[in-house]
């Protein structure tokens, strides 16, 4: 706008610009609960309950899918056919843009006016539909909540299979590192809180895999070249960050405080307990299955060699940052209150950004240039060593006061 002279034309454009977001955010806002409210008025109790949170889950997935493809969207326009393309901007959010346009003055352009009632039209709908649907179910759900009963969103299973007691015992020494052990998994996959963290940041993982995937060097040159591209190479790491750091942050929030006394009268304050239950509960819920997984598709792409430098590449990286995330972890998962807001947790949340793009960009970065050449790859040794050094110095210098186990951060 910077070339127009006449202060009316930028007050039309912003106008435009701010209607056309209020009424894309009013239909954002109301398909979710039209979604929500339909569900509740068709499904059992019990049932919604358990397909609530997948349902939550696939809306997070497509809202992530909207935002990392918005830059694609101009060249898939580019290259479809114009049958295609009047079809295309009907849906939202394409068609929002034929709001504002229409503000413009723009209405006679192509699909302007199409653009624009298919967007008045899925408002209104949605905003009808999760109305009734409400109304439909008010009496059915809400009037009943109190008489329901708190079940998890999954349904109650058996956390021990035959053979685990024999792994627990190998790689559990102490009793208390077992019960608690079991006490984490159980509340991960049975708290509706804490699942809804987890799969947050599996959501995000999986849709920066996919466009990881979907890159210039992705799937498509996965039969084009002798060993794995940066883009196939990137997708564990992405995952194995995202889940890590989501069960950690997990970690933070209380399960039944009222219930924490049991570990306080159990567990000996000097043990150092709470650095290996929440190693294993991290690495058994990502590592167990990501890494034969990627060993698995590697071998079926690239072959024998390839398939073992990568995963013993991922699984030595993929430790060292279970170790920098419990560094300083003295806590039994899930038994303190939610840890205060401190000057610090801005550089932490920068941390974490930092630490994404290091280990989901250029650590398959350094990967691709090593396994062109397999003795490349002897370089990982003294960086993963200086990790597990620098980690074993920094707990070294830490008082004794400040290795005890603790239930309130203050």
């Amino acid at each position: 706008m910077g070339s127009q002279s006449s202060i009316a034309v930028l007050i039309r454009f912003g106008a435009g610009h701010a209607i056309e977001i209020l009424l894309a955010s009013v239909f954002s806002f109301f398909s979710v609960f039209a979604v929500a409210g339909l569900l509740m008025s068709v499904l059992p109790a019990q049932l919604f309950r358990r397909v609530s949170l997948l349902v939550r889950f696939l809306l997070g997935i497509v809202f992530l899918l909207l935002l990392v493809t918005v830059f694609a969207v101009p060249g898939l326009l580019d290259r479809s056919k114009l049958s295609a393309i009047e079809a295309i901007v009907q849906i939202p959010p394409f068609s929002f843009l034929g709001i504002a346009r229409t503000i413009w003055g723009r209405g006679h352009e192509p699909s302007v006016i199409h653009m624009a009632a298919a967007a008045l039209f899925a408002t209104a709908a949605a905003i009808v539909i999760a109305s009734i649907t409400y109304v439909l179910s008010f009496r059915r759900s809400f009037i009943r909540i109190p008489e329901t009963s708190d079940a998890g969103p999954l349904p109650q299973m058996r956390l021990s299979l035959p053979f685990s007691t024999p792994l627990q015992k190998l790689f559990l020494r102490s009793s208390s590192q077992r019960g608690c052990f079991g006490f984490s998994i159980a509340t991960l996959l049975r708290s509706e809180g804490h699942l809804q963290i987890i799969l947050a940041f599996a959501a995000l993982g999986l849709v920066a895999a996919a466009a990881s995937l979907n890159a210039p060097g992705g799937l498509r040159s996965l039969v084009s070249q002798p060993y794995p591209p940066t883009e196939f190479l990137a997708v564990p790491f992405v995952l194995a960050f995202c889940f890590l750091a989501g069960i950690r942050f997990a970690f933070e929030m209380p399960a039944d405080l009222r219930a924490s006394w049991i570990f306080k009268l159990w567990i000996d304050p000097d043990s150092q307990d709470a650095r290996p239950i929440a190693r294993r509960v991290l690495h058994t819920l990502t590592l167990s299955w990501l890494a034969p997984v990627t060993f698995a598709v590697t071998l079926y792409f690239f072959g024998w060699q390839n398939a073992l430098l990568h995963i013993a590449i991922f699984i030595a990286t993929t430790v060292l940052l279970g170790e920098i995330l419990l560094v300083n972890f003295r806590k039994i998962p899930f038994t303190c209150p939610y840890p205060q807001f401190e000057s610090t947790s801005g550089l932490v949340l920068v941390a974490y950004l930092f630490g994404f793009f290091l280990f989901a960009s250029y650590l398959p970065e350094l990967e691709h240039w090593s396994l062109s050449d397999p003795i490349r790859a002897l370089i990982f040794i003294p960086l993963i060593a200086a990790g597990f050094v620098a980690i074993h110095l920094r707990r070294r210098q830490l008082l004794d006061m400040d290795k005890t186990l603790i239930f309130n951060e203050s």
